[in-house]
């Protein structure tokens, strides 16, 4: 009688055991089997559905499956389900054990980073489509990267707070005794700290980019990389140079790559025994400048005038606005415009002089 008690017990806790076990670990399979085909059937019903009926096929801006919302919502809801799973059967086999006295909190905090891993998936595939638009520019391409890791970064912070919350710490508290070893820290790193806050203003205002021939202060060079501590560059003497990027926010920064002319300013000296030839040189050396490919009539017309008389000759100032070029391509375009004034000046009939 009694080993039959016993027996009829130990069917009773092995039938609790295996039938909720069995039904979770069932859930758990459908949703690592079945939930994917779910997803792909409502990304595609809503890619194919009301959004193009509304703007038609044409129009409507086809996202594919792994950079969807539904694409950054399959891997955490699996991984939701199955850690539930375990858990759950873990509590069935030591319902009395250390760990199931924390089961509520192990679950809030599955759930927690279930909820990161997908807004971290959704945030990614949201800045991959936008970082991959052909019409992005490559300065607004690197701006969204910058907010693309910025974005990272505080969402696991924040990620790690609402953790440990969901896990029974007491953030709060744990902030407020660290704020005192914060400022101290704080202090200590103010370099560090000066450094990334201006590479954030470098990433965010962008007074210049990668391959940018600029001049800060005593540096001039090219920009190669730009991060978020330092920036590296090549000097006159393509000298490989780490600049910390604090030091641009204390300089004034000319960045040539993004000029859209250069000024041109040269004296030409002629004698003053040729002044009744001066209206006939300024007028051709004007003529000349405005007919000389290399210079740029977009902002203001060239200018040709007397600057300066002297005792034996006066100055002829020529002024005029150079398209775009590199600083070898100036000075050979400043020795052509030189030389031809002169020739001008001699097929007038006029003289050149000393200068004034």
């Amino acid at each position: 009688m009694q080993a039959g008690a016993m027996e009829a017990l130990s069917r009773a806790n092995l039938m609790d055991f295996v039938l909720p076990g069995s039904m979770a670990v069932g859930l758990s399979l459908a949703s690592w089997l079945v939930l994917p085909s779910v997803l792909r059937k409502l990304h595609n019903y809503v890619e194919s559905g009301p959004k193009a009926r509304m703007l038609g096929h044409e129009y409507a801006d086809s996202v594919p499956f792994h950079q969807s919302v539904f694409g950054a919502l399959e891997d955490p809801a699996r991984l939701y389900a199955g850690a539930l799973t375990f858990s759950y059967i873990g509590y069935l086999i030591a319902p009395k054990s250390l760990g199931a006295q924390y089961l509520g909190q192990i679950r809030s905090g599955i759930a927690v980073a279930s909820l990161i891993w997908f807004l971290y998936q959704y945030k990614r595939n949201i800045f991959t489509r936008i970082v991959s638009g052909k019409t992005l520019e490559k300065p607004d391409r690197e701006r969204y990267l910058t907010m693309d890791r910025l974005s990272s970064i505080g969402l696991l912070v924040l990620g790690s707070m609402a953790f440990a919350e969901s896990c029974g710490v007491a953030v709060q508290s744990v902030l407020t005794v660290g704020g005192i070893g914060g400022v101290a820290t704080a202090f200590a790193a103010r370099d560090l700290l000066g450094n990334l806050l201006s590479g954030l203003g470098i990433q965010f205002s962008r007074p210049f980019a990668e391959g940018d021939y600029i001049t800060a202060g005593d540096l001039s060079g090219q920009v190669v990389e730009i991060g978020l501590h330092s920036t590296e560059m090549l000097n006159r003497d393509k000298f490989p140079t780490t600049v910390p990027n604090s030091f641009f926010s204390s300089q004034v920064i000319v960045n040539r790559s993004r000029v859209r002319s250069r000024g041109l300013e040269v004296n030409l000296p002629v004698k003053l025994t040729s002044l009744e030839k001066l209206p006939t040189v300024t007028s051709e050396i004007r003529s000349m400048l405005n007919s000389h490919p290399k210079v740029s009539l977009e902002d203001e017309k060239p200018r040709c005038h007397v600057s300066q008389v002297g005792a034996a000759s006066f100055n002829v100032s020529i002024g005029c606005n150079l398209k775009p070029m590199s600083i070898d391509d100036f000075l050979v375009t400043q020795e052509e415009v030189l030389l031809e004034a002169s020739r001008i000046v001699v097929r007038s009939g006029a003289a050149l002089g000393v200068s004034a």
